[in-house]
């Protein structure tokens, strides 16, 4: 095992940063979530110390949800931090012991390490391994191993994994159980040629093609007709190796805009198994859930019941134990439902169980793990009290076809008070202000879960949570989730279904910033700028009011009594804003517009919470939360605005006032650069190029095919001509906005910057 100077052991004391508070709600279900308090199941076993210590073979907010659990119940932990993450990350600093595993970035080369993972815990004195989800989760031979080291894998037996793990074997056991399943082929033969054949003759277009170890919408090909099989398939297989080592597919029949509806199901090892209700998943982007809900809306109770039991049926059928989802598909217009897969894991999605039926589902499974009996096991005494939704917070831009972020969050405040009518409002997450969010891992930043006494209460709480939940630093999904969440089909119970997005893509998506916000939202940032000025509080450190950086020697240079005017220019677009500080301690802000200049007088104060009180000529008063940062690399500094009142917030960034002057644009490079460059979209490496310099081709053309957080992108051309020049090798790691390629007109020639 590779260790630092220090063994890489390090003793953490949790700190206590609070991310969920309730609202007055007689619920059972205690759900006040945070790093140094944890949910309180209704339901416990013995108050017997199940085990001494755990490790928990993850990181960030699922680790952070186990930590929390395991130390209700007084349980030591040990978390694991790669190279990249480091012994700062929350999950790192919330456990009692943090090891470094594996020494490079990415996930084969820290997280996936099995036998290190085995030897961290040995040398730690760990009694349980906790999988969390991805990862090693589903793992069996890893599974295997654990046991094989006399320790106890906090998971169904490896034998489970193994039969569920496989989507053609699983199918066929389910057959055999009586459990519907959808028509397929499930065999061994993945002759391309082969499997064209059965798609053609047998299984029928459109059809699915899925990685028979894959999940989370990876590995996952959806095809129209038989012209785009080939091609898909090679997709598909290339993306499924890169992600589970496995290249075996499956096909199936696909089902035209069904609900995708799934069991929560957890079994002891003395024979007893219970479903805890189902969830609606139904709200997916390309096959990826976005939001998720429970119980489902708009079931008859008889088909609630079927679908639990069908999904114990499942469980049984393979020796389940531990916690498992079974998902199904249900056809929208007859409810007739098919088996998916079963995912042999704790889901993403687990919290909304949590909060209808009181249940912490960690607890459980480690209960069920230490031998003990399920605290329930008569299915009728499991409640369903109320309605949740979850939905996922992503670092990514909605506006540009959702293309993952990366970058530093520097500013997170998650929302802490649910709507006026209450309920619940809790937010799972593993970073926190300063975090970076990483090409090498998933790029979620938190999962939103809110409680209601019934699904209008609680989708208003969900709206009214999204609204003010505050990221500054890297673009959110959070004005889609918005938009997706006041959609009025989705309003309505259970009209949902898989097909949402593309019949309403255009009514929910996110059209992309406008280059000038209006004269009062840019007098609103530039008068936080100015504040921070004169405040001495450094761009960096205002949540503690200390001077720092290039800003604190400028304090004092705008003070009531004297007149004082400065420029700042807006980073995007150019446009200049003339402030003006008067003797009476307001500001005149010019503003160029396109129809001329408009002056505003605006007074306000900024607090170092971040709340900034606004009066704009002497008459409207406004409140509003702002943060801001120092970009020293790019010479900006950036500034993000959201009202108190919940209208849509804005940002603006302006040129460093004082870096800005010592910057050059190398003039000969950005002219190499032309509007014929393709550029990388994001930081990944490239898997696939399509294409040879000197080849003709047309708009639209896939160049090259990335890979970035465990998902493949399609780099297109974006003009028809020559492709002049390829500046990349399949293999090559590279950055945002790297070029790629250059495609010229026939009788242009270009060059570029290497």
């Amino acid at each position: 095992m590779h260790l630092s100077k220090q063994g890489r052991l390090m003793l953490r004391r949790a700190r206590g940063q609070q991310v969920c508070r309730r609202e007055g709600m007689s619920f059972p279900f205690s759900s006040s979530f945070s790093s140094s308090s944890s949910p309180t199941s209704r339901f416990q076993g013995t108050k017997k110390k199940l085990f001494e210590k755990i490790l928990i073979a993850n990181r960030g907010e699922i680790a952070c949800r186990v930590i929390r659990t395991a130390k209700n119940l007084g349980i030591q932990t040990v978390a694991l931090y790669s190279d990249v993450d480091g012994p700062q990350s929350l999950h790192a600093k919330m456990a009692d012991e943090a090891v470094q595993i594996g020494s490079g970035p990415s996930p084969s080369e820290s997280y996936l390490r099995g036998n290190e993972v085995l030897e961290i815990a040995s040398m730690t004195g760990a009694q349980a391994i906790h999988p969390g989800y991805g990862f090693l989760s589903e793992n069996s031979t890893f599974a295997t191993n654990i046991l094989n080291a006399g320790i106890v894998f906090v998971g169904p037996p490896p034998s489970a994994i193994l039969a569920m793990g496989s989507k053609s074997h699983s199918k066929l056991i389910m057959e055999d159980a009586g459990v519907p399943t959808t028509p397929g082929y499930h065999g061994k033969n993945q002759d391309p040629d082969y499997l064209l054949h059965e798609a053609v003759e047998h299984v029928g277009f459109p059809l699915l093609i899925k990685a028979t170890m894959g999940g989370g919408g990876k590995g996952m090909r959806l095809v129209h007709d038989e012209g785009e099989f080939l091609e898909a398939l090679e997709s598909c297989k290339r993306e499924s190796i890169n992600a589970f080592g496995d290249d075996n597919v499956i096909l199936e029949r696909y089902l035209v805009d069904p609900r995708h509806i799934e069991v929560q199901v957890i079994a002891d090892t003395l024979g007893n198994a219970v479903y805890l209700h189902e969830r609606d998943c139904s709200l997916q982007r390309r096959h990826q859930k976005i939001i998720e809900e429970a119980p489902a809306s708009d079931l008859p109770a008889e088909m609630r019941a079927m679908l639990g039991e069908a999904a114990v049926k499942a469980a049984k059928a393979v020796d389940y134990v531990n916690a498992g989802t079974v998902e199904f598909l249900v056809d929208s217009k007859t409810n007739d439902f098919f088996f998916c897969e079963m995912n042999t894991r704790l889901q993403v999605e687990h919290p909304i169980t949590e909060m209808i039926t009181g249940v912490d589902l960690v607890d459980w499974q480690l209960r069920v793990a230490s031998g003990e009996k399920l605290p329930i096991v008569d299915q009728s005494q499991i409640p369903c009290i109320g309605h949740a939704f979850e939905a996922r917070i992503y670092a990514e831009n909605p506006a540009n076809d959702f293309l993952p972020a990366t970058g530093q969050v520097w500013h997170h405040r998650p929302p802490t008070v649910a709507n006026k009518g209450g309920g619940t409002v809790r937010v799972d997450t593993g970073i926190e202000t300063g975090n970076q969010i990483s090409v090498h891992y998933d790029p979620m930043i938190s999962k939103l879960i809110v409680h209601g006494d019934d699904r209008k209460d609680a989708l208003e709480n969900l709206k009214h949570s999204l609204t003010n939940y505050q990221i500054a630093g890297v673009p959110s999904n959070i004005p889609f989730l918005l938009n997706c969440a006041a959609h009025p089909v989705f309003s309505q119970a259970g009209a949902t279904n898989t097909g949402f997005l593309n019949d309403f893509a255009d009514e929910v998506k996110i059209e992309p910033e406008s280059a000038s916000l209006g004269a009062t939202e840019q007098a609103v940032c530039a008068l936080v700028v100015s504040l921070a000025i004169e405040n001495k509080v450094g761009i960096n450190d205002i949540g503690e009011g200390k001077p720092s950086g290039p800003w604190s020697h400028l304090a004092g240079s705008w003070r009531a009594g004297k007149r004082h005017r400065r420029l700042l220019t807006s980073s995007e677009d150019g446009n200049k804003i003339v402030c003006t500080s008067n003797r009476d301690g307001t500001y005149d802000m010019t503003i160029t517009t396109k129809t001329g200049d408009i002056t505003l007088t605006v007074d306000g104060a900024l607090d170092h919470n971040s709340n900034l009180q606004m009066t704009i000529d002497n008459v409207t008063k406004r409140s509003f939360t702002a943060a801001f940062n120092e970009d020293t690399v790019a010479g900006e500094i950036n500034v993000n605005v959201w009202p108190v009142n919940g209208s849509c917030a804005f940002s603006m960034a302006f040129k460093h006032p004082l870096l800005h002057a010592h910057r050059k644009l190398d003039i000969s490079q950005k002219s190499a650069v032309g509007s014929g460059s393709v550029k990388a979209p994001m930081p990944g490496k490239i898997t696939k190029i399509n294409f040879d310099e000197g080849d003709v081709v047309q708009k639209g053309d896939t160049l090259v095919v990335m890979e970035a957080m465990k998902m493949e992108h399609a780099v297109t051309a974006n003009m028809p001509g020559v492709l002049s020049k390829l500046n990349c090798v399949v293999g090559d790691i590279v950055n945002d906005s790297h070029v790629l390629a250059v495609v010229s007109e026939d009788d242009e020639e270009t060059e570029i910057a290497s």
